[in-house]
């Protein structure tokens, strides 16, 4: 094996194999996958191929991998490497979201930074099962990750910042960089907008997609060591702690980043991929870690280049790793103490307290969240307490809500009455106190809704209203009434878009609306939107839900050139009568939405443009219940029926020709109810089920010169 100061040459000479082995034009790499999996494992090793083509990286590199060398001389040598001294880090994850399943919940985050203290401190007990000719070999490295409690500009927070923006899911691959994704964290989350710096915490970014990789990070350089992009760890949802989107298999890609972080390349050396014959050439810098070609599942007798292999180790790809060993300790804590890329600030005293890493918090803020605000008569909605720090004690409110209070930290409560409240909390711990109370929090409405509505905004005097709920995800700029404008009338919907963060979320959600007494349905509305320059990616999505907004579906996506109805301007973008265009989306995609709790829902991601109006939203199908005027105050009971419905109703002025008919759903008449003409009062007719199938049956009320068609429903 080669010695630790030949590090750079060992380097520089992979990026020779990784551009023979290697085509750039392909997407994802199969040969750097894990056995079962669709990602690649990890590809910090492919980011430095490729930074390896600048040559100003390459001269930094060459002197910082010389500065980490000489650093583990000094450790050897003055016995810094003694047992007891523990370096401290502090580390804050960045959740990039889109409002999915990669929002993954604090508990899964705790859960992650568990097990990654439990592998660097030797406390995990699967390392007592290593392989005979490793017993002995897994080492504590002494290296401590800590939440930081304390943001740059000295406020308190939880150690978890959170993003909304459809960055989250950056599906290139050959040309990601993740600058984007940290573009999006810095400008839009939702604790400290700014620069994290890399010197004082360690940044995890936690992402849907990051360039077809499951994890990366760059090695110590002081080649731009200060930008977050360059010096922090990606890593997907899906393989961040054991629990929630994780799971135990994928739960130790951390670990395994970590080690990148602190200098540790794959055990198989830092060439293209684990698997190679041309591996068992190129070594990793660290003397007690044997050559290997590097593996994809847990094969332990894996011994292709002449001697067996560190399998179990967390560098390898292996589904089984459990250890690292004293070489690599010296290695990362080299990286940890030396001058480079700022590592050595992390863990002094004065970082630690500025961070509030340095195990004295306390209570300093109560908090909560839940999955949705917006819930249907009877649902029941599961509170969790996002309080920091470490609370002992939980006293919540729940005014609407049984139970009305409740003691326990994460609690299940049901809401059985329409109406908008607030939820109360105070956490107690050994440090103090803190109360939070969220006025119009959670919003109940009505499981059978409104008739389908003609909304113009013209008779509504705010938004949020009665009808429109908005869920302004960070806080900012979001839909809000106004009258600068509009399609028809007076009134519409609008975000001032030139006000708001790149990557923001804003959405516009109706109440429930009874569409189950229509045959079909349609939705239309007028919008109105211009850019402040071609680059500008913003979109408007429509989505409906059948269920009141338990599961939504997207049924219009509105972006680009269709999204636009005004020449780009820099200015404050105010349509003229002119600047309008009509969207809709026909009955076909809505046939599966005829509910009675049927919910529809305005979403725009701001991607750079200016502001967005939206007006005249139509929610109605071609045969509703209100619409012939001569059938007043109709009634069909009982409906669903058994064996007989009665159908009354009254007209207002004689009608000579009416025809009641009812109907198979293909139009076919099944039977002629009545037909005749009928006086001013009300009218009362029966029709035998019995003969009929179970199913549903049409209704069809004419007055000769209208139709009202109503469903029948047959047991």
């Amino acid at each position: 094996m080669f010695k630790i100061v030949s590090t750079s040459i060992v380097f520089f000479s992979s990026i020779l194999l990784f551009s023979q082995t290697h085509d750039h034009s392909s997407h994802l790499d199969h040969s750097n996958m894990r056995e079962g999996e669709h990602v690649e494992y990890c590809k910090t090793h492919k980011f430095y191929a490729k930074m390896m083509g600048n040559a100003d990286f390459v001269q930094q590199n060459i002197l910082d991998q010389q500065a980490l060398a000489q650093q583990e001389q000094v450790i050897e040598q003055e016995n810094l490497n003694k047992a007891g001294t523990v370096y401290k880090i502090p580390i804050v994850f960045h959740v990039l979201h889109n409002g999915g399943s990669e929002n993954i919940s604090r508990a899964q985050i705790m859960d992650a930074l568990r097990i990654l203290n439990r592998d660097y401190r030797l406390q995990n007990a699967d390392a007592n099962n290593v392989v005979s000719a490793f017993q002995g070999m897994p080492t504590d490295i002494e290296i401590e990750f800590v939440l930081a409690t304390i943001a740059p500009n000295g406020q308190c927070f939880s150690g978890i910042t959170r993003t909304m923006s459809p960055r989250t899911e950056d599906t290139e691959t050959d040309n990601y960089d993740g600058e984007d994704q940290v573009n999006a964290i810095v400008n839009g989350n939702d604790v400290y907008q700014g620069i994290w710096d890399p010197s004082k915490y360690l940044n995890i970014y936690i992402c849907k997609s990051i360039g077809g990789a499951a994890g990366y990070t760059t090695y110590p350089s002081n080649w731009n060591s200060g930008d977050m992009v360059w010096n922090g760890i990606f890593v997907l949802h899906n393989y961040v702690g054991s629990i929630g989107t994780s799971s135990a298999s994928t739960s130790r890609t951390l670990t395994h980043e970590c080690g990148h972080w602190l200098n540790l390349i794959h055990p198989w050396g830092n060439s293209n991929n684990p698997g190679l014959a041309s591996n068992c050439s190129i070594d990793d810098g660290v003397s007690d870690t044997p050559n290997t070609k590097g593996v994809t599942s847990c094969n332990l007798s894996e011994s292709s280049c002449g001697v067996l292999a560190n399998v179990e180790n967390y560098m390898d790809y292996s589904y089984c790793s459990k250890m690292f060993t004293a070489g690599q300790r010296t290695r990362m804590r080299a990286a940890i103490t030396s001058s480079v890329a700022g590592r050595s600030n992390l863990w002094k005293t004065s970082n630690l307290n500025a961070t509030g890493a340095n195990g004295n918090a306390g209570i300093c803020k109560a908090d909560f969240s839940v999955e949705t605000k917006v819930v249907c008569v009877g649902t029941t909605i599961d509170f969790t307490d996002d309080s920091y720090h470490n609370p002992t004690s939980w006293s919540w409110t729940f005014q609407g809500g049984t139970p009305s209070s409740s003691s326990t930290q994460n609690p299940s409560i049901t809401y059985n009455t329409p109406g908008i409240y607030p939820v109360s909390l105070t956490v107690n711990g050994s440090t103090g106190s803190a109360s939070e109370t969220k006025t119009q929090y959670i919003k109940v409405v009505s499981e059978t809704g409104i008739p389908p509505i003609q909304e113009g905004f013209e008779f509504t005097n705010t938004i949020p209203s009665n009808n429109w709920f908005v869920e302004n995800l960070d806080n900012g700029v979001t839909w809000e009434l106004t009258n600068v404008a509009a399609a028809s009338g007076s009134n519409c919907v609008m975000i001032n878009n030139s006000q708001n963060n790149e990557g923001s979320i804003d959405e516009l959600e109706s109440t429930t609306i009874t569409l189950d007494l229509n045959l079909s349905a349609t939705i239309s509305f007028d919008y109105a939107f211009a850019k402040k320059n071609s680059s500008n990616s913003d979109r408007l999505l429509v989505k409906v839900s059948n269920n009141c907004g338990q599961t939504w579906n997207t049924k219009k996506t509105v972006s680009g050139g269709v999204l636009e109805t005004a020449p780009n301007t820099s200015g404050n973008f105010v349509p003229d009568a002119t600047q309008w265009k009509t969207a809709t989306i026909n009955s076909s995609s809505l046939v599966n939405y005829l509910d009675s709790d049927f919910r529809m829902k305005f979403i725009f991601e701001h991607g750079g443009g200016n502001n967005i109006y939206i007006d005249n939203i139509n929610i109605s199908g071609p045969v509703s219940i209100d619409e012939n005027e001569s059938f007043k105050e109709l009634s069909i009971y009982p409906n669903p029926a058994k064996d007989e419905v009665n159908v009354t109703f009254s007209v207002e002025n004689n009608q000579r020709a009416i025809r009641i008919e009812l109907l198979d759903l293909t139009g076919k008449v099944l039977e002629s109810v009545y037909e005749g003409g009928l006086q001013l009062g009300e009218h009362q007719f029966q029709v035998n089920t019995k003969k009929y199938a179970a199913g549903m049956y049409i209704l069809s009320f004419n007055d000769g010169e209208n139709t009202k068609l109503s469903k029948l429903i047959i047991e």
